[in-house]
């Protein structure tokens, strides 16, 4: 984190007779005026003539001062960013008109600026107090700020006490164990041996391949030769380039053409490169690939060649991923824990040296609560002897024991009089001094002189460099744009989709069904686990505190729910956009008390510091004033009303003390609404809340006027009527059981860290418990609606029908969204200077994928331009080119309706699938072949006679399996693919083959499936195998001969994130003057508004109109407008190419069958015998979706793109073509 504070501290410390200031807006701080003066300062270097109300549009990350005619150098674009760090929490209009407003309202002796009222003109004038702060303004501006820092002490020997469960425990930490210091990273980027473009000479790759031939196996000078590389020039691309590395270069590879060895051998290359160059410094290299799996086995393949490599792991969920080690390695045969034996677990290591030191009767410490950074001093060790001298140090009595050895149950656990942290554990925490040499911390110390690391997007972004090794406030991704001189992002477009994701975290709450609503997967976990083991678990307080937390949550959406479903006009007035407590609460007190300032700029999150995490809080994040107060006759009696429904909602259950009168009623009415029996008693006394609260207010005097009920339809709407308070009570109502809802929320995912490995909740998701770091804050574009936090209420109409009183159901989400998170991507190599121009010695950026550019696709397309193009050889590019697509439609055998299970309701899925699944994989008659059977007949190569058979899901995998392996013919020779953390009751070898079980195959061992010789068909679902891992046979060739696809790959139609990738993909595009469906750019924007303010207004509405549209829309093909089904296309040719991408690594042709019909109905429908429809369906199928989308790229667009789409594309449109999935027209 950068920072933010140490700019103003000489200014603000200066500000002399502040005290007048204190007197009369207690609630203003002196920081305000500094940020208000470095806004002005801003915009006056960059145009003096621009007003005030213009300075917030600066702050948001978008190119607004470019797009106004601002000229924008290397000097500008650095002051934008140093802006952006210090100020970033101004970005918003109404933030600041109220900060300016308060700014106005100052001494004019305090004051830097004038700035008149109405206009906003402004001007510099020579202040009686600090007048020379404007230099301290400019040096701000001048330069990016550097990293925050915290200072982490040692703790010395002797005993300490620290957090154990909740309570105080102690521990003894003997002399002779105590480490010092441990080198740390240099940020100065003075360690980096590069600087500017860096070519990757073709003969020092070909040196690389042959030495590592000659260490390990691999054939790497075979695979190297069988690489073909086009570099962009010009309008097109030429064969047999140099790959030359200068800041961001943007590859894309056709499927099977080798990215992965590409990368490998580039990161050996570098830390190698004196060998095949004397002289040339070794370079450092950081791989971003997809799983924790995937890192480890590339960091045993590089040490195996002897070289440094260390992968980049976050904390939190190592337990997590240690199991799934566990796991992966049961499955392959060996069940004793204690004989797993991985190079993977020195790296997962979770092993604390504080807890061996510890009394032998003492609970094993858990693996949350190691002290690494969390010792308290206690005092002398009450055990050590009178004349050892030292505290704590044992005596010299050489026959007495260590002292770091239990002596007894004298030490377990002993606790202070209050063993409560939080009244024990004074002063500040010290870091523990045996971390120099801690199992747990070996690679973090290692990383510092590693030339490889190799990281998963996840730990990239969140995790933070141990404090032991850097004062520096630092992300590990930071770090990596710092220290890296080449940063290679497999699969860019999926990391994309990633980053995207980590910062717009959601989770659908509630919804029909157990599969998809996170809090009933929650309970029901929660549930089994306290059965299990009779609820022992819950007297831990952490899981105490978070069962209660859950029942709280699950009583207030219940009721929210029944609310919602019951009342539409309650629906209407939460908004179908978002809502949460602040902006409900803001509608109510609008109504009640309005205020004659306009309000047509809404935030939805008062504080967007609530959408981050946040480590340490700064000084000038402090609770400070954000208006004054209002000139209407009952301002005053808002701001009370305000004031106690604030309370009330940081602590709607009374939790933090006792309290009388309204607090007391409003807490009384919480308690009803939620637990209460007596419904009328309930509404009764809300109604005497409402009359409460609504003393003094205009709604209820006549002074705001009524409405006559004509006017707008509904009695309700006259103010201060019987209908209206009704409907008030009603929406009260409603928000206090959200101030539950929301608080106890906050509540379950803080405390789920604490509690997750004792209730074994990693298998139901901690979406929420994610907040992406507010470090990255000022780095990425806010999100072009406004930052929000908030939940959305959508109902169910097409997946349900109404129930005997017209009622329907509907699904809950809960969101964040904090920015967006692809620019991350696309600004990688300008990290390194906290988002300004990139140096010379920054990092050189590789984006890799074969899928990344595609088209108008909302998810996978990466807006940088493709600079480089990797091809296979010749011969393996014409073997592709042979890939095969057929329709193997299947039909009821009486009424030759197709089968399909793609949109199949969830209570019918399982009877499609066995369905399916009996046509495909039964012979219909003795002596005759299943269509399975004469699928694999026609793979011509024995090494790869195995089928790969692709589902929705993991449940519809199983299900198939367990179907397949009942058939006699396929029993024995059926695999089902699960997930690495699926709880599985493993079989022993001598049983796998029984007429009862099918063999599970962990995700994170899919590479090895052709090792086993019996293994025929693995069912799995379909985005499980759709990138990251190839499976291959001993020669280096696809294991799967054939692929059969079972459903249509097809995202939730509700799931929100589709929602985040097509906003993120608008305001992207949008920003660099791409036109969006109405033919807007953004330059257009910006040149038809009649200044900054109006444009960032503007900019925000729109954004928000396209928000509006795409949460309330139903991702369905059918009710798509016209430019989202061509994205939507793209979007799944992206999934299917990749799956298919499988298939033909090295260099073969694949089969491909598309078996659900839902691939092409109206072809379906022919083969059936009933003839071609003579309508045409609203949607024709996902076949003919993909060849018209590819189709204009081969018979008409000419350049480098259409170059590109031939390139990546052709096989696939080839088969398409050939294919044929548009059926004779009717006569």
């Amino acid at each position: 984190m950068r920072d933010r504070e140490t700019w103003h501290r000489e200014v603000t410390k200066n500000l002399t007779g502040w005290s007048e200031v204190r007197e009369e807006q207690p609630d203003v701080k002196p920081v305000q005026l500094a940020q208000v003066e470095l806004a002005l300062r801003l915009l006056q270097r960059l145009d003096p003539s621009r007003p005030a109300r213009d300075a917030w549009v600066l702050l948001g990350g978008y190119p607004f001062a470019r797009a106004a005619g601002i000229p924008v150098g290397e000097q500008e674009e650095i002051m934008l960013t140093a802006a952006r760090h210090r100020l970033w929490t101004l970005r918003r209009h109404r933030l600041w008109e109220q900060y300016l407003e308060i700014y106005r309202q100052l001494p004019q002796r305090l004051r830097g600026y004038r700035v008149t009222d109405g206009n906003g003109a402004f001007r510099q004038v020579v202040p009686a107090v600090a007048p020379w702060r404007f230099q301290h303004y400019d040096a701000a501006l001048d330069g990016v700020p550097g990293f925050s820092t915290r200072s982490l002490k040692l703790a010395e020997a002797g005993r300490h006490s620290f957090v154990d469960r909740g309570r105080v425990g102690s521990v003894n930490l003997p002399p002779e164990l105590i480490g010092g210091p441990v080198p740390g990273h240099p940020l100065s980027g003075s360690d980096r041996r590069a600087s500017g473009a860096l070519p990757v000479p073709r003969h020092e790759l070909a040196a690389t391949a042959l030495w590592m031939d000659q260490l390990i196996d691999g054939d790497w000078s075979s695979r190297l030769a069988d690489l073909e590389l086009a570099v962009r020039d010009g309008d097109g691309f030429r064969d047999g380039g140099e790959l030359c590395l200068d800041e961001l270069v943007h590859l894309v590879g056709m499927v099977g053409a080798g990215k992965s060895t590409l990368m490998i051998l580039i990161a050996v290359w570098a830390a190698t490169r004196d060998r095949w160059n004397p002289g040339a410094p070794i370079l450092r290299t950081t791989l971003v690939v997809g799983d924790v799996a995937e890192q480890l086995r590339l960091v045993d393949t590089f040490r195996s060649l002897g070289l440094r490599a260390v992968p980049l792991l976050g904390p939190t969920t190592r337990e997590t991923h240690i199991q799934r080690l566990h796991r992966r390695l049961a499955s392959q045969g060996e069940h004793r824990l204690l004989l797993h034996d991985a190079a993977g677990f020195d790296d997962l290591s979770t092993v604390c040296v504080v807890d061996a030191l510890r009394d032998e009767q003492a609970q094993p410490l858990r693996y949350a609560d190691g002290p690494c950074t969390g010792l308290y001093p206690k005092g002398p060790d009450p055990g050590a002897d009178d004349g050892a001298g030292e505290p704590g140090r044992s005596g010299e009595d050489p026959g007495r024991a260590p002292s770091y050895r239990p002596t007894g149950r004298r030490g377990r656990n002993e606790s202070l009089p209050d063993d409560r942290p939080e009244t024990a554990l004074l002063g500040t925490p010290a870091g523990c001094p045996l971390w120099s040499g801690c199992p747990r911390h070996g690679v973090a110390r290692d990383q510092v002189e590693a030339e490889i690391w190799v990281a998963n997007p996840w730990s990239l972004v969140s995790s933070s460099v141990p404090a032991h090794l850097n004062e520096e406030r630092i992300r590990q991704l930071e770090l990596t744009c710092l220290r890296s001189d080449i940063i290679v992002v497999d699969e860019a477009d999926r990391v994309q989709m990633i980053f995207d994701q980590i910062f717009a975290p959601s989770a659908t709450l509630v919804t029909q069904g157990l599969a998809e609503s996170w809090l009933d997967q929650v309970q029901t976990k929660k549930i089994d686990e306290l059965a299990q083991q009779g609820r022992l678990q819950l007297t831990d307080r952490d899981i105490a505190g978070w069962d209660a937390a859950l029942s709280i949550v699950a009583a207030a959406t219940n009721r929210i729910y029944a609310l919602l479903i019951a009342d539409p006009a309650l629906r209407t007035w939460v908004d179908i956009d978002y809502f949460n407590t602040w902006t409900l609460q803001e509608k109510l007190l609008s109504e009640w008390f309005p205020t004659w300032r306009s309000a047509d700029d809404p935030d939805g999150t008062p504080d967007e510091r609530l959408l981050y995490e946040e480590d340490e809080q700064a000084e000038e994040d402090q609770e400070v004033s954000t208006g004054l107060p209002g000139e209407e006759p009952w301002a005053e009696r808002r701001d009370e009303v305000q004031t106690l429904l604030d309370r009330v909602r940081d602590d709607p259950l009374g939790n933090n003390g006792s309290y009388e009168g309204d607090i007391r009623l409003l807490l009384e009415c919480v308690n009803d609404l939620l637990h209460g029996l007596d419904e009328r008693r309930a509404r009764a006394r809300v109604l005497k809340l409402l009359d409460r609260l609504l003393q003094g207010s205009p709604a209820v005097d006549g002074s705001a006027g009524r409405p006559h009920p004509g006017d707008t339809g509904d009695p309700a709407d006259v103010l201060g009527s019987d209908a209206w308070r009704k409907r008030s009570v009603r929406r009260l109502s409603f928000t206090l059981l959200l101030y539950a809802l929301e608080r106890r929320l906050d509540r379950l995912t803080r405390l789920w860290p604490q509690v997750e490995a004792a209730l074994h909740l990693d298998a139901t998701g901690n979406e929420l418990s994610r907040k992406p770091p507010l470090d990255y804050a000022p780095l990425i574009p806010e999100a072009p609606m406004g930052n929000v936090l908030g939940f959305q209420y959508l109902v169910d109409k097409l997946d349900q029908s109404p129930d005997k009183d017209g009622l329907l159901s509907g699904t809950l989400r809960f969101f964040r969204c904090a920015g967006i998170g692809r620019e991350l991507l696309l600004g990688l190599p300008r990290l390194g200077n906290g988002g300004g121009p990139p140096q010379p010695d920054g990092p050189r950026v590789l984006l890799m994928s074969g899928t990344s550019w595609a088209g108008t696709s909302t998810r996978a397309h990466v807006l940088a331009p493709v600079q480089v193009v990797l091809k296979p050889n010749v011969k393996a590019r014409e073997a592709i080119r042979q890939t095969v697509f057929r329709t193997g439609f299947l039909f009821e055998p009486e009424t030759r309706k197709p089968l399909t299970l793609s949109g199949q309701r969830p209570e019918n899925r399982s009877t499609a699938l066995a369905q399916m699944i009996r046509r495909l994989a039964e012979r219909p008659r003795p002596g005759m072949t299943s269509p399975l059977e004469d699928e694999l007949k026609e793979i011509t190569d024995p090494q790869r006679k195995r089928a790969l058979l692709l589902v929705g899901s993991y449940r519809d995998a199983t299900a198939a399996a367990e179907q397949l392996h009942a058939v006699k013919r396929w029993q024995g020779r059926v695999r089902v693919l699960t997930a690495d953390d699926a709880e599985l009751d493993e079989p022993p070898p001598a049983t796998a083959d029984d007429s009862t079980t099918v063999t599970s195959v962990r995700r994170g061992d899919l590479a090895s499936f052709a090792e086993d010789p019996e293994a025929q068909l693995l069912v799995a679902p379909l985005l499980a195998v759709e990138r990251g891992h190839n499976i291959l046979n001993k020669q280096g060739k696809a294991a799967f001969g054939t692929v059969l696809f079972l459903s249509r790959p097809h995202p939730r139609p509700d799931d929100l994130y589709l929602s985040v990738f097509a906003i993120n993909d608008w305001a992207t595009r949008f920003v660099r003057d791409r036109p969006d469906a109405h033919g807007g750019t953004f330059s257009g924007l910006v040149a038809d508004s009649a200044g900054l303010d109006e444009a960032g207004q503007e900019f925000r509405r729109k954004a928000r109109g396209e928000w509006r549209r795409l949460v309330s829309r139903r991702y369905v093909y059918s009710r798509l407008e016209e430019h989202e089904k061509e994205s939507f296309a793209w979007d799944q040719l992206v999934t299917l190419w990749q799956v298919i991408g499988r298939l033909v690594r090295g260099g073969v042709p694949a089969r491909v069958v598309f078996v659900d019909a839902a691939f092409a109905p109206d072809l379906a429908a022919e083969q059936a015998g009933g003839g071609a429809p003579r309508r045409p369906r609203r949607d024709p199928g996902l076949l003919v979706r993909l060849r018209r989308v590819l189709e204009p790229y081969f018979t008409e667009h000419k350049g480098p793109d259409a170059e590109l789409v031939r390139t990546l594309y052709e096989p696939l449109y080839k088969a398409l073509v050939e294919l044929n999935v548009t059926p004779a027209p009717p006569p």
